[in-house]
């Protein structure tokens, strides 16, 4: 895509950018014989929402996603989810089902369903509007499985979101304070979370100082929320969980005890990786200490 196309998308209206974008996706990936498998064209976008727009004089971050291999993608978006769960560990079991196929060795024809549907979403121009602040202004992913489930078998079941003028109009109303908690207990991909922290931009407050409470019984749905909730900067008090809030009345004990399991776990890899290195470097270092020690053949024949 050249400069020129670029900057006339970064201009467009990003509630009709994002259902552009939506609409491209769910043709493609309507198209491949994997129709079915919602987590991968929506775990595409997300994946492609956290890659950032560079400066609009070096290379073009969309051009070179495009130009890569199926295969080449597919490692891309691998290293995408790794670097998240490294630098936000919290997120790790909520991103998981948007993870999963990546990492179990897709057959060739996912991995090209996959690229195609990626392709569409950035011939869209997908960088123009998730990575600027014009991501702030809409809910994309939120489009997205929207779009997916509606053509899927359990339409009937599809969930309805709440547009985003009437989500703006909402946290207008209800501005946070910075320190409060804020919580949806039908939170979906977070299109009320997204408004109320931009209604707190737009007032000066920092929505990252807010405790950001969600849940909601599509696992898919709180996946792209965990995504959002990096992509929007709701910084790092925010509690997501797969519950029905309807029966389950203490989710957020729950919530709680998952992420700080999840947390430990992390530091334990963490404090293990490091202890393994640190063993490596040790080993390196005496068997170099040994190899200086030993002496040469003019030396041992000398003595």
């Amino acid at each position: 895509m050249g400069r020129s196309t670029r900057r006339s998308q970064t201009h467009r209206d990003p509630g009709q950018h994002a259902a552009a974008i939506a609409q491209a996706v769910d043709e493609s990936w309507n198209k491949s014989n994997h129709s079915g498998r919602r987590d991968v064209a929506l775990s595409v976008v997300a994946g492609l929402s956290l890659v950032g727009q560079r400066d609009p004089d070096g290379p073009d971050p969309s051009e070179q996603l495009r130009s890569q291999t199926p295969e080449g993608f597919n490692a891309t978006l691998r290293e995408i989810y790794t670097t998240l769960v490294n630098a936000r560990p919290d997120l790790m079991h909520l991103v998981y089902p948007l993870m999963e196929w990546m990492f179990n060795d897709p057959d060739a024809a996912l991995q090209n369903a996959a690229k195609r549907t990626a392709d569409a979403a950035l011939k869209q121009g997908q960088l123009d509007l998730t990575g600027t602040d014009n991501r702030h202004d809409t809910d994309l992913l939120g489009h997205v499985l929207t779009l997916l489930k509606s053509d899927s078998a359990g339409k009937a079941n599809a969930q309805i979101y709440t547009p985003t003028p009437v989500a703006d109009l909402m946290a207008r109303m209800t501005l946070p304070e910075e320190g409060s908690s804020v919580c949806d207990p039908a939170v979906g991909t977070g299109g009320l979370l997204r408004a109320a922290a931009q209604a707190m931009r737009e007032q000066g407050r920092d929505p990252a100082t807010v405790a950001w409470y969600g849940a909601d019984i599509d696992d898919l749905a709180v996946a792209a929320a965990a995504v959002n909730s990096v992509l929007w900067g709701l910084g790092p008090r925010i509690l997501l969980c797969v519950a029905n809030t309807l029966a389950e009345g203490d989710w957020p004990r729950r919530a709680e005890a998952q992420r700080a399991e999840i947390v430990q776990l992390a530091e334990t890899v963490r404090r293990d990786k490091l202890m393994i290195a640190a063993v490596r470097t040790a080993q390196r270092i005496t068997e170099m200490v040994a190899e200086d020690d030993m002496p040469d053949e003019g030396e041992s024949a000398a003595s």
